[in-house]
């Protein structure tokens, strides 16, 4: 421990300007913040506990740099933060206050509905009423889950229009112990060096001009300089583990919950009971799947080891409740009563959290799904929401590595894709057209797979009237009225969710004169279109497969008749593709539109590629049909 009071006292010891108007120019471009220096030393005292020492300088410039003024210190049974101190001061770098404990407010995480929490947070507002002004702080934590060691970002918390004088890095272990460490997009590599008995990792960057958000990028930790660490031996709440390799994550993870699958005896015989009459295995897992979302709910556990090892399947048979792992190994158990074998597996679930680093085993996951194979398929499941269909994951949890906890510890697969054909917009519509200009519709839309994922949450979670509210928002039409609609969900292997809706559009036809100006795209029409770019740093991220096809009829009103449709449009790219025209028969005008859009991620030369298609699409979108009077 000399070494780290040592280097504390070194850090005190050197004198630092507070002067906001030091700030060298280039650092303030299109920044809100600067953070003027920010150090970092975990210190590891052996395999079940270290020390984490946190030291910190930042100029806040504007308003919109203002979410940088509150220091806000996560804690729990494995991990105490203490000697937290702060300071403020103004543009010339004269102090103005200094952080009371009084000034610091404890919250409990939970939220209190559907959540157990063992975790709390410190808050403190550092904030003053003049623009620019600095924040000095500085705090200290005891950890004592080794299971994670930390994941250090060079620009603080990854946030755009943030830059970095200086920002610095230490890890110090005793001599001998190993250390897993990963640079990603680091513009220094790592200085190790060794201090009597204890060998030091050390990181050290400057003057990292701020980085500003752009439109469809990949996650934040994918394209930030940033350095991910990890042990390779470990202790927790006794618990031991060695990590190397993925199949040592799965190991350490049954280790945690060896046992807990034993069902009451009762209750086993009810699960046999449920499924006597089915012969095939695919139709036994439904039928168990659909047994616990229908007498279970989710209930978020992260009480101690709890956040990783499950509840007893004993309990939640009994209590009727759990979180992700507790209601995946209770499904589990039930399927081995009945000779199914299954396995719970690891994931870092959400719509675009990074992908899972395969080059680096480690604790980076967030859920927990089950994995059911089969002689014909593998069925994946997910526990956690007693309304999505069985086998469908969505996109919480698609198009992923997960590590599946298997009998040989974890091995690496991957969650089903859902392609082009899976998601689905289907619409069919008739508009019969006034000749004041206004409209009623009838419009019959189909979404599929990922494409309906938020309609059926609209259903299972609002009521009529709420779902009205949604939908007037979601139309963007602001002259539509909504006579009556109706949402209803087909719960199959790829979801649909039918949407009918009853119309009256004001103004849906613009007069001039003797004629009638339609945009017929009322329900699909691009918008928000992002600017191009000469600089564009970030790769395009498109995130998933889809395509969209409108068939709208339109009734011209009676006495007037077609007298210009737009030329058909189709283009063509390595983004997708889009078709759309018109035909008149009679006094119907057919509108049809076909998009199609690729998933994938583009190198950033190409993004004013993309920049273009979308204007193009936008431009088609807005193409009107003109109608005219019979003389």
């Amino acid at each position: 421990m000399k070494y780290l009071f040592a280097l504390l006292i070194s850090i005190q010891a050197v004198a630092q300007d507070f002067s906001a108007n030091t700030i060298p120019a280039r650092l303030k471009e299109n920044a809100y913040a600067v953070v003027r220096n920010h150090e970092t030393e975990f210190y590891v005292k052996g395999i079940d506990e270290a020390v984490t020492k946190t030291k910190g300088t930042i100029t806040i410039l504007d308003e919109k740099g203002s979410s940088h003024a509150q220091l806000m210190l996560w804690y729990s049974k494995f991990s105490k933060v203490n000697n937290i101190e702060a300071y403020i001061y103004d543009e010339s770098g004269k102090q103005i206050r200094k952080l009371k404990k009084a000034d610091i407010e404890s919250f409990s995480t939970s939220t209190g509905q559907n959540e157990i929490d063992g975790s709390f947070v410190k808050v403190a507002e550092l904030s003053h009423n003049k623009y620019p002004y600095t924040i000095s702080y500085s705090y200290q934590y005891t950890n004592t889950n080794m299971m994670f060691y930390p994941n250090w970002r060079a620009i603080l918390d990854n946030s755009d229009n943030v830059s970095v004088e200086k920002a610095s890095f230490r890890v110090s272990l005793p001599k001998g112990m190993t250390f897993r460490y990963k640079e990603q997009n680091m513009p220094v590599k790592v200085v190790i060096n060794q201090e009597d008995d204890r060998s030091v990792y050390s990181w050290n960057v400057n003057n990292i001009e701020a980085i500003e958000k752009e439109s469809d990028s990949p996650h934040e930790d994918n394209f930030m300089p940033m350095v991910y660490t990890g042990p390779k031996d470990f202790k927790v709440e006794g618990y031991s583990g060695h990590l190397e390799q993925w199949s040592d994550i799965g190991k350490f993870y049954a280790e945690l919950n060896t046992n807990r699958d034993k069902l009451p005896t009762e209750f086993a015989a009810k699960v046999r009971e449920l499924v006597k009459d089915e012969k095939d295995i695919r139709a036994k897992v439904r039928k168990v799947y659909e047994y616990m979302q229908a007498n279970t709910r989710y209930v978020s556990i992260q009480l101690g080891i709890g956040g990783w090892q499950s509840m007893k399947a004993s309990e939640v048979a009994t209590k009727g409740y759990g979180d992700c792992k507790a209601l995946t190994n209770f499904t589990k158990s039930m399927l081995k009563e009945i000779g199914i074998t299954s396995y719970a597996t690891l994931v870092r679930a959400g719509n675009n959290n990074p992908a899972l680093f395969e080059d680096f085993p480690s604790f980076q996951f967030n859920h927990v799904i089950l994995c059911v194979p089969t002689p014909k398929d593998t069925i994946w499941l997910e526990c956690t929401n007693q309304n999505i269909p069985f086998g469908y994951l969505g996109g919480f949890t698609d198009d992923r590595n997960v590590v599946v906890v298997t009998e040989n510890g974890g091995k690496l697969a991957r969650t089903p894709a859902y392609k082009i054909d899976d998601n689905l917009l289907l619409r069919k519509g008739t508009i019969n057209i006034q000749a004041n200009g206004d409209a009623t519709a009838l419009i019959n839309t189909q979404y599929s797979g990922l494409q309906q994922d938020v309609y059926a949450d609209v259903i299972n979670t609002l009521g009529a009237e709420d779902q009205k509210k949604w939908l007037y928002k979601n139309l963007a039409l602001s002259g539509a009225e909504i006579i009556s609609f109706s949402l209803n969900e087909k719960k199959q292997q790829i979801p649909v969710v039918e949407e009918n809706l009853n119309l009256l559009l004001r103004n849906l036809a613009n007069r001039s004169g003797s004629r009638l100006f339609v945009a017929p795209n009322i329900l699909s029409q691009q918008r928000n279109v992002s600017k191009p770019s000469a600089k564009r740093k970030n790769d395009l991220w498109l995130e998933f497969w889809y395509q969209d096809i409108d068939s709208i009829s339109f009734k011209i009103p009676s006495g007037y008749v077609a007298e210009f449709l737009p030329e058909p449009v189709t283009i063509e790219t390595r983004f997708g593709k889009y078709k759309a025209s018109m035909q008149a028969k009679g006094d119907i005008v057919t509108y049809t539109r076909d998009l199609t859009m690729f998933k994938g991620q583009y190198p950033a030369s190409v993004y004013n590629e993309w920049v273009d298609f979308r204007k193009k699409i936008a431009k088609a979108d807005k193409n009107q049909m003109v109608l005219i009077a019979k003389p």
